[in-house]
């Protein structure tokens, strides 16, 4: 995606309060002259509240190539969003052709459709539940207990990331940084992403707490825009602070114990986020929608509501914009997909990314090329790879290395070079690579040269077996004597003939000949 259009969907959290504004303002206007039925709201209100919902509808669009955030709540905001968007052309259109009751009503069901579509929004800012917040009584977390009197014998109070640290990051930071939301191309829910950082660097400099992204961070002043957390979710305890600075300070080992510093207790371990429910069945709508465009559609195991999905049928009438509407609906229960030979760019790997239990993937025979592989870094669960004559280089390298899932990847003809094949192959040995390279196998045995001739056998050969020996001494089409080589088996009786154009003969009509049998 071109920078200028990147930066112009960064500008939808700008662009989406114009529309807001001029549609409630129109709204008011209509109110207030239906009251005094007077004439409808300025034309050039309205056009503005249409020109800026249409502006930012398409920045909305074009944010959500970025794999910030993922799920149910901003594919509603998404399609809400659209649809006040076009409510608020067509309202334009009406009013300019003097349809005053149309035009109100359809102005009037625009600004419902706007009430969910600014609250989906806030939603995936600020969090569920944001606006009532304050009614709601929340008990404040409690201080760290005082530090417990060391045991005789054992001083020392150890940590550890799995059991202390990786608890406190679920309940603190994951959801901005985790698998649903990654803020800042920064997650924090496994060790893998940790350090990886995000979109400005690493988070974390082990043994330099100091130094440490995510350490300056907490650290801020609080209304510093650039404090995590933010300043409406809730703040770590200091103890918490300290145990992730002694965990950072101790070379931040995701296996190893740590110690933490005399007089320092370990906080109380904040309560993990509640599992998500099980998956649903897919819409039933969506997978019909699929099924009349020919895309192959169903559970990859029976009671399963994981999809295999296979766009091999339509695949050449398949690009970006049709593949994004028939898999938007089923994001969440694709595991195995197939968009081999279909007209899909590197534009459509983002949405793919966002797909939380993608597994298979297959490419093959698409232009897919290092900037489409660099956006599949965000698909967490793939574990097959199929990127065979794609357009490829060296640079996937990198990517590749960067999908601690991957298990098997199948590259031939995909524009890696061999030295970057061997490359993948020696930093990620468990990786199955298959560059159409490995040697042929050596055959276990093989049968000897056949040599076909038509001479006579030699004097003493072995006469053939005894089931095999003709029924009959004369030839049944010359008279001449049987050689017994030239035999045939007919309705279960082997036949001999003198030479090899008998048989042709016989074979034209073998009753003829039958009678003849001596």
């Amino acid at each position: 995606m071109p920078a200028w259009l990147e930066v112009f969907g960064r500008l939808h959290p700008l662009l989406l309060h114009l529309p807001v504004g001029l549609l409630v303002g129109v709204g008011v206007l209509e109110l207030v002259a239906a009251g005094r039925r007077s004439a409808p709201a300025p034309r050039l209100l309205v056009g503005l509240a249409a020109l800026t919902a249409v502006f930012s509808a398409a920045s909305g669009l074009i944010l959500h190539e970025e794999p910030d955030y993922t799920g149910d709540t901003l594919l509603w905001h998404e399609r809400l969003g659209i649809a006040v968007a076009v409510g608020s052309v067509l309202s334009l259109l009406l009013h300019a052709a003097g349809r005053q009751t149309a035009y109100r009503l359809t102005l009037a069901a625009t600004l419902i459709l706007l009430i969910p579509a600014s609250h989906k929004g806030a939603t995936m800012t600020h969090g569920e539940g944001f606006i009532t917040a304050p009614l709601r009584e929340e008990p404040e977390p409690a201080e760290p207990p005082a530090p417990a009197a060391p045991e005789a014998g054992n001083p020392v109070v150890r940590a550890s990331y799995e059991a202390h640290v990786a608890p406190l990051l679920a309940a603190r930071c994951n959801s901005c940084h985790g698998e649903k939301k990654k803020k800042g191309g920064l997650r924090l829910d496994t060790p893998e992403f940790i350090l990886q950082g995000g979109r400005g660097g690493d988070a974390l400099v082990a043994g330099a707490p100091d130094e440490s992204e995510l350490i300056l961070r907490l650290l801020l002043p609080l209304d510093d825009e650039d404090h995590m957390p933010p300043e409406h979710k809730k703040q770590p305890l200091a103890g918490e602070i300290e145990l992730l600075q002694a965990w950072i300070a101790a070379g931040a080992s995701f296996e190893q114990d740590f110690e933490l510093a005399p007089g320092l207790a370990l906080p109380a371990t904040p309560a993990a986020p509640a599992p998500e429910p099980e998956l649903a069945a897919a819409p039933a709508a969506a997978l019909d929608a699929l099924r009349d465009r020919l895309v192959h559609v169903q559970p990859v195991a029976q009671g399963s509501h994981e999809l295999w999905v296979d766009f091999a049928a339509p695949a050449s009438a398949m690009g970006d914009a049709e593949v994004k509407e028939l898999l938007a609906p089923i994001t969440e229960h694709v595991a195995e997909l197939s968009l081999s030979r279909t007209t899909i760019s590197d534009a459509m790997m983002s949405n793919l990314a966002k797909m939380p239990r993608l597994r298979r993937l297959d490419l093959r025979s698409t232009a897919i090329g290092d900037a489409g592989l660099d956006k599949l870094r965000g698909a967490d669960a793939l574990e097959e790879l199929v990127l065979v004559q794609t357009k490829l280089s060296d640079a996937a390298l990198a990517s590749l290395l960067d999908m601690p899932e991957l298990k098997k990847v199948w590259l031939w003809q995909s524009g890696m070079s061999p030295e970057a094949v061997a490359q993948l192959r020696a930093e990620r040995p468990a990786l199955r690579v298959d560059a159409g390279d490995a040697a042929a196998a050596a055959p276990l045995d093989a049968e000897g040269e056949l040599v076909f001739t038509s001479d006579a056998p030699p004097p003493g050969a072995a006469a053939p077996p005894a089931g095999l020996a003709p029924v009959n001494a004369i030839c049944p089409v010359s008279g001449n004597p049987v050689n017994p080589k030239y035999s045939v088996v007919f309705d279960g009786r082997v036949i001999g003939f003198c030479c090899p154009n008998c048989p042709k003969d016989f074979w034209a009509d073998p009753e003829k000949f039958l009678a003849g049998l001596k």
